[in-house]
């Protein structure tokens, strides 16, 4: 039948169409149903048969249905069928494992004869039918349907040329599959999930983009910060802290071009600027933050009332959109705990930073290479005036730098995580020396500071208890120093921690105590020992009788709840005189001795209990 009615010529004129299609640069939908239909029309001339359709399953695979039909009377139509997999299961299943199905006389074919009257394009007009499933990427697509009204004995070479022909329709879905496969994973890598906006990387390739196309005009990139958001997560949860993130994004987009809008952090979001004049900016920025805060965050029946800073870096023609994103970044790092802030990134930034980082480096291997000491600061008895014990002093001898001030190294070491480690090196080193003077009948205490981090840790109470275990001290003669700022971070899990250290025997100190509004909060609900009285409450004592007062109520409060006062900064004798009548139990102080490390340490101590005995 084919070798009759089917010339080289149609041949080579449908072949050279097929690849044409084929070899389309881009393959969407409407291009991938051009080439069915034209697929249809092709079948039904190089076949010679009266009917050609093509079906789809849908995704579960119990339905198929005829998405488009060509015939030599009707021209191309679109039948509304659908065959469900209960009416032939046979056919299905043959469907999903055979190359072809051929069938002589549909009238009667088990598979098939329930359907042809009511769900072949042609109805009780078919008598004969040869399918070929359409495979892409390794499953069953759908299939082409041949359909004749006479009888016909299929032949193997249009079995061949109908499966060859899905092959064609398989390489455009297989193509189309690929495009949505790429599309999602660009999508993965360029769009955020949360908010919709654009992430880092395709906001910085865009705007280097478009930087270019303005090459006159300098602009600016301005990060929107939401303040502290790390409390509102800790407070709420992260998935109630993301509905808050999607509302910011939404009042955003109302503000700014959402193609120039990026969210590039959990709540910062990146927005490009056409202008770099300051003052402009500045006034940009300010608004932007007030409006996008202005109304309180509504998550379940809670308001949530957020502050939001802006960090800006202005263009320069020298540097790329990821350098300005690494500036504004820096910007922000500078006043991390400043609120609603307007801060422009400034070049004495960068080079802060770049020291910053060298310094975070060789905080990790200064600790590999044993450059840190501990220094010793004397505690004194107020009344008596004898020797109770030290409070222990991290030093951090650079070999370069010299001695690194402490207010220079600990806030880094406590942002980057290092403080865990150099303050278990602390106590191990303090444990020992309390067991050398203990060994001596010397039965001093030791007071160790404790950063908010390393307290809050998992298992830091079990490791401080085996450390002192193995090293043989006792821990009634340890005290750990704490700030105030630890209670306010989750009252129930600090008062837990301060419960688990009492009964390893440890007492807690509260340092600084008065200077943050959480003090009292402390003699309240907090399983604490003693209190350090801060040195600013000592310098009114001497400068202004009438701050008296304020120490003598801390004093007669701590005593009221039997807990031990220490006043430090120390410098006068006038000073020691007047604690000690306000009752205070301890002091230190350069007026007895400025933290000294161990070698002076030890001269110190001869001469002082000299001094006290000879007194």
């Amino acid at each position: 039948m084919v070798e009759k009615n089917f010339s080289n010529q149609t041949y080579r004129k449908h072949q050279e169409k097929l690849f044409e299609l084929v070899r389309m640069p881009i393959v969407t939908e409407e291009t991938v149903q051009e080439a069915t239909r034209y697929m249809c029309e092709i079948v039904a001339d190089m076949l010679a048969v009266d009917t050609v359709s093509i079906w789809y399953f849908d995704a579960s695979y119990r339905a198929i249905s005829c998405q488009v039909a060509y015939s030599h009377e009707s021209g191309t139509h679109y039948p509304k069928l659908t065959v469900h997999r209960e009416l032939a299961p046979d056919y299905f299943d043959a469907l999903q494992k055979d190359r072809v199905l051929a069938f002589e006389d549909v009238r009667n074919h088990p598979w098939v004869k329930e359907l042809y009257t009511d769900y072949f394009v042609e109805g009780q007009r078919i008598q004969s039918m040869l399918d070929a499933p359409i495979y892409a990427n390794n499953r069953v697509k759908g299939v082409i349907c041949c359909e004749t009204f006479s009888p016909r004995e299929w032949t193997y070479l249009e079995e061949l040329i109908v499966s060859t022909l899905t092959d064609f329709i398989a390489i455009l879905y297989f193509r189309l599959d690929r495009q949505a496969v790429d599309t999602h994973i660009r999508r993965l890598a360029y769009i955020d999930e949360l908010t919709g906006l654009l992430k880092d990387t395709g906001f910085i390739e865009k705007m280097d983009e478009e930087r270019q196309l303005q090459s006159k005009q300098l602009g600016a990139l301005v990060y929107l910060k939401v303040d502290d958001f790390r409390s509102v997560e800790d407070a709420i949860g992260i998935e109630k802290s993301d509905e808050i993130v999607r509302e910011v994004a939404n009042r955003l987009r109302r503000y700014v071009d959402e193609s120039k809008l990026s969210r590039m952090s959990q709540s910062g979001f990146a927005i490009w600027l056409p202008y770099g004049d300051r003052i402009k900016l500045n006034a940009v920025a300010d608004e932007l933050c007030e409006v996008l805060v202005r109304d309180p965050f509504l998550v379940d029946e809670l308001e949530v009332i957020l502050t939001m800073s802006a960090f800006i870096a202005v263009e320069q023609k020298d540097i790329t959109t990821l350098e300005m994103v690494h500036r504004a970044r820096i910007a922000a790092s500078e006043r991390a705990f400043q609120r609603a802030a307007i801060v422009f990134y400034e070049e004495e930034m960068g080079t802060k930073a770049a020291n910053r980082l060298i310094l975070e480096m060789n905080l990790r291997s200064g600790l590999a290479g044993n450059e840190f000491m501990l220094y010793y600061q004397p505690k004194i008895d107020a009344m008596t005036g004898a020797l109770r014990g030290f409070e222990g002093l991290m030093r951090w001898n650079h070999p370069e730098r010299g001695l690194v001030p402490p207010l220079d190294f600990i806030p880094l070491a406590e942002s980057t995580g290092v403080i865990i480690d150099l303050e278990e090196w602390v106590f191990v080193t303090a444990c020992r020396q309390l067991k050398r003077w203990h060994d001596r009948g010397e039965w001093y205490s030791l007071a160790l500071n404790l950063s908010a981090r390393h307290f809050l840790s998992e298992g830091v109470v079990e490791k401080f208890a085996q450390i002192a275990r193995e090293e043989g001290v006792c821990t009634s003669y340890l005290t750990l120093e704490i700030t105030e700022s630890v209670g306010m971070e989750n009252q129930q899990h600090v008062i837990d921690r301060f419960v688990a250290f009492r009964e390893e025997g440890f007492s807690i100190s509260i340092d600084d105590f008065g200077t943050g509004f959480s003090a009292f909060v402390y003699l309240k609900h907090y399983p604490i020992h003693e209190i350090k009285i801060d040195r600013q409450f000592i310098q009114v004592t001497e400068n202004d009788p009438t701050g008296n007062v304020i120490v003598e109520s801390i004093v007669d409060l701590a005593r009221g709840l039997n807990l031990k006062t220490v006043c430090e900064g120390i410098e006068t004798i006038e000073q020691w005189h007047a604690l000690r009548e306000l009752g205070c139990d301890e002091m230190q102080g350069y007026y007895f001795s400025k933290p000294l490390p161990l070698e002076e340490l030890e001269s110190w101590i001869d001469h002082y209990t000299t001094q006290q005995r000879d007194a």
